[in-house]
C-alpha cells in the first residue's frame, strides 16, 4: 500500500471513530460504561474513537446492536438505508436515546439527515392538524434541537408522576419564567400548561412523514 492509499484508509477509520464517540455521547454512556457493556477496557473503545486502529470485524455486530443503529450508519459515508430509533416513552432523568426510551429501528427507505441525534416519533393524535401534521403520521426528531422559538413544533415528553415513564406529545411551546406553555394547532384540542419541572423538550420537529 502506498503512502497515499495509507493516509486515506487512515481518514476512513478516524472517520468512524468520530461517529462512534458521538452515538456513545447521545447514549449517555462515559468510556468505561460502554467497554463495560461490551466486556472490554475503556482505553479500547478510546483508542477505536480516536481512529488508532478500526473496530475488529468480529466485534461490528455487537457494537451496533449495542448502539441501536446499523452498520452502514458507521461505515458509509453515505449509507443507503438509515435506521433511526423509534421512541415510545421516555424515562425520568435518561437521555433521549438511552436504551430503554426506544423500542425498536425503524429503516428510512429515503435518505434523510444521517447521524445519532435524530429519532423517530409515530403521531397519536391530530393536535398538530392545521400545521400539516395527522395522526398516523411519522416525525424525524433533531434531538440536538432544543432551544425554544414560537415557530417550531417540538416533542415534548410530560411526566405524571415519580419514576413513570414520560407521555411524548408535539406541541408548539411558550416559555413564561418557570411555566410552560403547549400550544396545539387544532382548536378542538385545548392549551396545556406545565411547570418546567413536569416536562422535557426532546427535540425540534424537522421532516413529517406518511409513509415510511
Amino acid at each position: 500500500m502506498n503512502i497515499k492509499n495509507k493516509g486515506k484508509a487512515f481518514k476512513q477509520t478516524q472517520g468512524v471513530g468520530k461517529k462512534l464517540r458521538k452515538f456513545r455521547k447521545n447514549r449517555g454512556w462515559t468510556l468505561k460504561e460502554m467497554g463495560g457493556k461490551l466486556g472490554l477496557h475503556w482505553t479500547t473503545i478510546q483508542a477505536w474513537e480516536k481512529g488508532k486502529y478500526g473496530i475488529p470485524s468480529t466485534k461490528v455486530g455487537r457494537v451496533c446492536e449495542l448502539l441501536g443503529i446499523s452498520p452502514s450508519l458507521l461505515f458509509e459515508e453515505k449509507p443507503d438505508k438509515i435506521f433511526y430509533p423509534y421512541l415510545e416513552g421516555i424515562g425520568p432523568s435518561t437521555s433521549v436515546l438511552a436504551p430503554e426510551n426506544i423500542s425498536k429501528n425503524i429503516n428510512i427507505k429515503e435518505i434523510l439527515p444521517a447521524g445519532a441525534d435524530f429519532a423517530l416519533l409515530r403521531v397519536e393524535s391530530d393536535s398538530m392538524k392545521n400545521a400539516g401534521i395527522l395522526k398516523g403520521d411519522w416525525v424525524l426528531i433533531d434531538i440536538s434541537a432544543v432551544d425554544i422559538h414560537i415557530k417550531n413544533i417540538y416533542a415534548i415528553a410530560i411526566f405524571h408522576g415519580m419514576g413513570k415513564k414520560g407521555e411524548i406529545t408535539l406541541k408548539k411551546i411558550e416559555m413564561v419564567g418557570s411555566t410552560v406553555i403547549l400550544i396545539p394547532s387544532n382548536i378542538e384540542y385545548d392549551i396545556q400548561v406545565y411547570h418546567k419541572s413536569e416536562i422535557q423538550v426532546l427535540g425540534r420537529v424537522v421532516r413529517v412523514l406518511r409513509v415510511l
